[in-house]
């Protein structure tokens, strides 16, 4: 849909507008765009960076930080990859051809002007799990064992319950492009909006609803065929989701928020200006006077009948973007703050989410050389989630979230995690942009946190959060393409953390999202780190608390070459190789007494024998009952010895993060901070395997990592679980 490479903005054109009478949609004034700057970039050429943070308060986290799911079928693992990522919103396409058949809904054949379709929802909305218009049974058949198959594969009822229980909110991409129709068709469309959403409020309490997925695509111009078409569905579908969580509402005791998204746009802004926030006047006529961000904001408050309602029809102002970078993003969300004020009927700045954006899209990927693996993309999305941040983005909505297959044959190349292409479709491991997302998700996820205020030295801005859950502060530090390695000094003397913990974790040509620093703050609250080329970090500045550490109890490696593991090894391994020497080590701890932690770190002493940084995944294990015994390749616990990858991921295993050694031994550190809710009474374990993401991930194969076990001589390097209070 965009050009494949990025492209400067050009300041908006200065130009007149005259909007289509009917469908109560109001006239235009003239406007004068100007181009609004985006922050200044937050490092000089040498690479050098410094930072002071004050407690001013900056606003709010952001309130949904998000994927656009894919497969999600019963017996899979992506309920636990989707709870490591840490997201706290998805979104998802619902069409009505697969949830909503025509079948299950009254036709509308006397159903002929807007009086008898008033007539027909008013008989509805009396009795709306009882009528003669909506066959519940039908319905309740297909949102139970219906499984959606248009590349996405997932059942409704099993993805919403699972999303409910991770406490993830959902948006529903849910719409059937039958618009242009008579009034028949438009009574069984609102129907279809009323059926699904009072079923997914009642059971799932969804309130979220996207209207229709780029309407100002040219795909979508054969039913859309008109602006005016346009305007009149959003007021029925909007109008269907607010009776619906009404009804919902009343009957069941619930106090839900009917929250529609639109206009749902590919883009705001291009080259050429900021088409299709503003008209543009192209090959697609449809838009040739009124952009189709104005068109929608100009009628937030006209409904179907053409009247001025007292309440806006949509909530949330929702658009697309791919291929460009953080400066695009700060300049459009101050264009469309401007615009909306300009738009709307009562001036007003609704709430911005980006339904979909990446740094590439999917047909750029497949033609670019790169991938989400690359310096270049995953510092790209770590600076445009700063600049969202930094925007106060009510949401960021990542696509896709696995990297399914094609109409083609050719997976996504948007897709963050590399699932199975049958099966269930399981999940077996994350991308560098995946690491990139879980860590900003991690540190500013969430309304709860607080904003503060920080500069650099050349007056740009640094997202800063304060979590009171954690009494944590985080910052988001992400490194230009290109810039070399350089100093980070941080001023955070006016916070009053002197004597805290400086924790760095970050993703790198040689890291994935596990810790490289752990350093006292001095007391002065100023500290100065060393920051590599092509990083990414995320620097978290816990207060000064109590803390206890505890050696592992129990510890094993199994090899495929080995003989069975017995007595207390002094060191461990783990290695994927074809050639039948891969190894996978077990560690278990006991927590003991004392309080609950609120933060965790697993430190291991490892190098890689080959003299090279060395990535490892470590898995949590709920049950430690495996802890004393003789192990064998073949008896290993939640192994599956053939194709060297853990089982039951998601049941009694659970991914914590990715773990890198480098050439030399030292420490080696990860925050398993969320391992913790899985902990079965006192007792934890972890698995660390090196496992295949993807037919692909070869280039590690035959390579070692070795790491001190519990009876290794020197207790300073024996495994460990540092809890902090």
């Amino acid at each position: 849909m965009q050009s494949p490479e990025p492209d400067p903005v050009r300041p908006p054109r200065l130009s007149r507008r005259t909007l289509l009478g009917g469908l109560g949609l109001t006239a235009a004034a003239t406007i004068a765009g100007t181009r609004v700057a985006g922050p200044a970039a937050a490092d000089p050429g040498d690479g050098a960076l410094s930072v002071v943070v004050t407690p001013t308060r900056a606003g709010r986290g952001m309130p949904l930080v998000g994927y656009n799911t894919g497969h999600y079928l019963p017996g899979s693992n992506t309920s636990a990859w989707l709870a490591y990522s840490r997201v706290n919103a998805v979104r998802f396409f619902a069409s009505f051809e697969d949830w909503c058949p025509d079948e299950a809904f009254d036709p509308g054949a006397g159903v002929t002007d807007v009086d008898g379709f008033d007539a027909a929802k008013e008989e509805l909305r009396r009795s709306p799990e009882e009528n003669r218009f909506v066959d519940w049974a039908l319905l309740r058949e297909v949102f139970e064992h219906h499984v959606y198959s248009n590349t996405n594969f997932y059942r409704l009822n099993y993805q919403l319950a699972e999303l409910k229980r991770l406490g993830i909110t959902p948006i529903l991409e849910a719409a059937q492009l039958r618009w242009n129709s008579p009034w028949s068709g438009l009574w069984q469309q609102w129907q279809k909006h009323y059926a699904l959403t009072y079923h997914l409020a009642r059971d799932y309490d969804v309130e979220r609803f996207n209207f229709i997925n780029e309407p100002d695509h040219p795909s979508a111009a054969r039913d859309i065929v008109d602006q005016q078409v346009y305007v009149r569905g959003l007021q029925i579908a909007s109008d269907a989701v607010h009776c619906a969580i009404a009804d919902v509402n009343q009957r069941y005791g619930k106090s839900l928020r009917a929250l529609v998204h639109a206009p749902v746009v590919t883009h705001v802004s291009s080259s050429r200006g900021n088409d299709h926030m503003d008209a543009d006047p192209d090959a697609d006529a449809r838009d040739d006077e009124h952009g189709w961000g104005e068109i929608a904001l100009r009628n937030l408050r006209t409904d179907y009948h053409g009247n001025r309602v007292d309440h806006d029809i949509f909530s949330v102002f929702d658009t697309h973007q791919y291929n460009k970078t953080a400066e695009t993003y700060a300049y459009e969300f101050a264009m469309m703050r401007q615009r909306m004020r300009e738009y709307t009927p009562t001036g007003v700045e609704l709430p911005i989410v980006y339904s979909e954006f990446n740094r590439r899209n999917t047909s750029a990927f497949e033609t670019s050389g790169d991938d989400l693996d690359s310096p270049l993309i995953y510092g790209d999305l770590a600076r445009i989630w700063g600049a969202a941040v930094t925007a106060q983005a009510e949401g960021m909505i990542v696509f896709k979230f696995q990297d399914t297959m094609r109409a083609n044959g050719i997976p996504y190349g948007t897709g963050c995690y590399h699932v199975e292409h049958d099966g269930v479709h399981d999940i077996h491991g994350a991308t560098k942009a995946a690491e990139v997302n879980r860590l900003l998700a991690k540190g500013f996820a969430g309304e709860h946190r607080r904003l503060l205020s920080a500069a650099t030295g050349d007056g740009g801005t640094v997202p800063v959060s304060y979590d009171p859950r954690t009494r944590c502060h985080h910052l988001w530090l992400p490194h230009p393409g290109g810039s070399p390695s350089g100093p980070v000094s941080l001023d955070l003397g006016g916070l009053g953390l002197g004597g805290g913990q400086v924790v760095v974790e970050e993703v790198s040509r040689t890291h994935s999202g596990g810790i490289t620093t752990v350093a006292a703050l001095p007391a002065d609250g100023r500290i100065t780190l060393t920051r590599p080329a092509d990083a990414v970090w995320l620097v978290t500045v816990a207060d000064a608390g109590e803390s206890r550490s505890t050696e592992a109890y129990a510890d094993a490696t199994v090899s495929q070459s080995g003989p069975p593991a017995g007595g207390a090894p002094q060191s461990l391994a783990v290695a994927l190789d074809p050639g039948g020497s891969s190894a996978v080590s077990y560690l278990a701890f006991d927590f003991g007494g004392g309080p609950a932690a609120r933060r965790a770190v697993l430190e291991l002493h490892a190098s890689s024998t080959d003299g090279e940084p060395l990535t490892v995944m470590v898995y949590a294990i709920t049950d430690t009952s495996w802890a004393g015994s003789d192990l064998t390749w073949e008896s290993a616990p939640y192994l599956d010895p053939a194709a060297v990858r853990p089982t039951a991921v998601g049941d009694r295993l659970h991914p914590a993060g990715q773990l890198t050694a480098t050439g030399v031994p030292g420490p080696a550190r990860l925050d398993v901070t969320d391992a913790l809710r899985h902990a079965r009474g006192r007792s934890l374990g972890f698995l660390l395997i090196r496992e295949r993401k993807r037919a692909q991930d070869t280039a590690d194969d035959g390579r070692r990592l070795e790491l001190s076990g519990r009876s290794a001589p020197r207790p300073d390097v024996r495994p460990r679980l540092h809890l902090y209070q």
